[in-house]
């Protein structure tokens, strides 16, 4: 099974909702992963990232706001989030609002933090101007020894707390501790993306493949609404999976902050090697899970998917067997995926789904030697001759790899006019036959022999589908 990778220092960023802990968070991490709005509550699940900056090694951790008021929705879960990351933090940078001022739940929330007895700065954000820097010793009434201000917008302040944090926890220094080379695995990290409609479970799944409830699940739909990544080690390899937010039709999606976050989804599909459509077995399969399939096949990633909540209906044989056959009829322009049914309650296809992943991956990043290649385009034109235009045969001359990250085929005939999409697509399936490319999209390039770069008819068909052998 699956774990949870050596880890670095941690940072966690805590406090209530809207100073600036996402912002900081991308600041910190140079990446806009964390969603930034003035919606309170946007952030609901815990987020890391590793850092490597100015000798420095560490995670940062992004926590949702505090708010210790039952009334507001899965407040309860938020905390019990944050708990989960002070329990994990080497150091806590309690982030408060220098515009705003000390506030009543401020000093809650550090009352809180003080029990878990963990080193501990007081950051004083949106310190933007000089005089905003000097109204900060109001939270020395804290009782802290210094105050930080820093701007995570501008950027200001910010190397002088993670100086101070160092001399903290000395073991943030990279030629202290090493903790850099511990971090670095021998091969590159699989980023693998869960996309789907919303409660299908994609949150599930991560926190029963990391053992731990990493990700806030709830029956309120948008429970999750930006991408938080998660490093795990299965075998010799490291995975990081990017959970997102559910992606319904634009008509029902009315909310800007869910507009937001479907793009964020999309946006994890750019940044991810291979995609895990989760599909949900129990509620059964939609038109929206092949339009979700399409984004995948849009942006050229790697594909598996996941029959999920396969518990609810295991029992069930006529049941299985039509969820089945409906998720094969609706997404049959991936029938060159491998679909695995999984539950994130009971475990099932958790390790089957490791595997299929890492296969994918390497079909997807596969790169075939030109003489390989050359002697498939012979025995395939031997058995399947392209359409001849008139007296005159049509030949493959050869053909070579471009590409990879997904495979890009190109090949030279003598008659580009007559490479017909049926024709294209048959070309596809031996190839996925004969270098075994399950699990990725390929894309076929036809040139006329003296290397003119006119298009192929239909480009589209160059996605490719399973089929004869």
């Amino acid at each position: 099974m699956p774990t949870k990778k050596p880890q670095a220092p941690l940072i966690a960023l805590v406090g209530r909702t809207n100073v600036g802990k996402s912002t900081l968070f991308n600041r910190l991490t140079h990446r806009r992963k964390a969603l930034v709005a003035p919606t309170p509550g946007l952030t609901r699940d815990r987020r890391e990232e590793e850092v490597r900056r100015d000798g420095l090694f560490f995670r940062v951790a992004d926590t949702g706001g505090l708010e210790f008021d039952s009334s507001v929705p899965l407040s309860t879960e938020i905390a019990r989030q944050v708990d989960a990351a002070l329990a994990e933090a080497s150091v806590i940078w309690f982030v408060v609002d220098a515009a705003a001022g000390l506030t009543p739940l401020d000093e809650e929330i550090h009352r809180w933090l003080l029990r878990r007895g963990k080193p501990m700065l007081v950051i004083a954000n949106k310190s933007d101007h000089t005089r905003r820097r000097e109204e900060t010793a109001e939270f020395f009434s804290l009782g802290a020894a210094e105050i930080y201000p820093l701007s995570a917008i501008h950027g200001r302040g910010v190397d002088d707390a993670l100086e101070a944090t160092a001399n903290v926890i000395p073991s943030m220094r990279v030629e202290d501790s090493g903790a850099g080379a511990a971090g670095t695995p021998s091969l590159p990290t699989i980023r693998v993306a869960l996309i789907g409609r919303p409660n299908v479970g994609k949150s599930s799944l991560v926190n029963a493949i990391l053992g731990e409830a990493r990700m806030i699940v709830s029956d309120l739909p948008g429970t999750t609404r930006e991408p938080v990544d998660s490093q795990v080690e299965f075998g010799a390899r490291q995975f990081t999976l990017i959970d997102t937010a559910g992606l319904r039709r634009k008509a029902r999606t009315v909310d800007p902050i869910e507009k937001l976050g479907a793009i964020t989804s999309i946006g994890a599909l750019e940044r991810c090697d291979v995609a895990v459509l989760v599909l949900d077995a129990e509620q059964g399969i939609a038109d929206q899970d092949a339009k979700i399939a399409s984004y995948i096949l849009d942006q050229r990633r790697g594909i598996v998917i996941a029959l999920n909540k396969w518990d609810a209906v295991e029992n069930d044989g006529v049941r299985a067997q039509r969820v089945s056959e409906a998720a094969e009829d609706k997404l049959r322009f991936l029938d060159f995926a491998t679909t695995l049914r999984t539950s994130a309650r009971t475990g099932i296809g958790i390790k089957q789904l490791f595997q299929e992943v890492q296969k994918a991956y390497e079909h997807f990043t596969r790169e075939v030697q030109t003489a390989d290649l050359n002697r498939v385009i012979e025995a395939v034109s031997v058995h399947h001759a392209p359409p001849s235009k008139g007296r005159s045969a049509t030949r493959i001359l050869y053909g070579t790899q471009v590409s990879s990250r997904p495979p890009v085929f190109r090949f030279f005939c003598n008659h580009l006019e007559k490479m017909s999409p049926a024709y294209t697509r048959y070309f596809a399936d031996q190839l996925r036959y004969h270098f075994d490319l399950s699990g990725t999209p390929i894309d076929i390039q036809w040139r006329n022999k003296d290397k003119n770069p006119r298009k192929p008819p239909n480009p589209k068909v160059a996605a490719g589908r399973g089929g004869p052998r």
